[in-house]
């Protein structure tokens, strides 16, 4: 019998019993062959636009690794592209998946580009881990800072540029208290 290939993209943390079942359920019929591709997702623009993207990468290759030690079968990892997508693709390309299988969860238009791969999609796990998941202005704020949002250069820019007046302001009023007390 010929075993199955399971792409495993480990977009997020997923509780590792979750990871574990969701294997164990395609190992009824067959060995199982898993391969998890971590996009490196939390590099934003200004780690893009600075060339650090070296901590978002080391951050995916640890969620693979996690993801994978979760997983009782024969399993490779890979650190993939920022795009979720893109990093399917990639590794579709070198490991022949019947299946796909997220964990965590992906916005729409991800969710559909996956769908347009023909191949089956399932999910393991969704939203945050322990928690809920982040809407309205906790999650503009969770995208700005893991420099995920177009405005983050802007809000970096401006929060450097409110720094540096504060710090001059107040130097302009120690002189200026220092000159009229004297």
């Amino acid at each position: 019998m010929t075993p199955r290939n399971v792409l495993l993209v480990a977009l997020e943390p997923v509780p590792e019993e979750q990871v574990r079942e969701a294997i164990a359920e395609r190992t009824d019929s067959a060995e199982v062959n898993v391969h998890v591709v971590a996009p490196a997702a939390h590099r934003g623009t200004f780690q893009w636009l600075t060339g650090a993207d070296d901590e978002a990468r080391a951050e995916a290759a640890e969620l693979a690794d996690r993801t994978a030690d979760a997983v009782d079968a024969e399993v490779e990892t890979e650190v993939g592209e920022d795009d979720p997508v893109l990093a399917v693709q990639d590794a579709l390309a070198l490991f022949h998946a019947d299946e796909i299988l997220v964990a965590g969860s992906a916005d729409e238009k991800t969710e559909a580009a996956l769908r347009n791969l023909v191949l089956p999609i399932s999910r393991v796990g969704g939203g945050e881990v322990g928690g809920e998941e982040a809407t309205g202005a906790e999650a503009v704020a969770r995208g700005v800072a893991q420099g995920r949002r177009e405005e983050t250069p802007f809000l970096v820019v401006g929060t450097v540029a409110a720094f540096i007046f504060a710090v001059i302001a107040l130097i302009s009023l120690i002189a200026f208290l220092v000159f009229w007390l004297v």
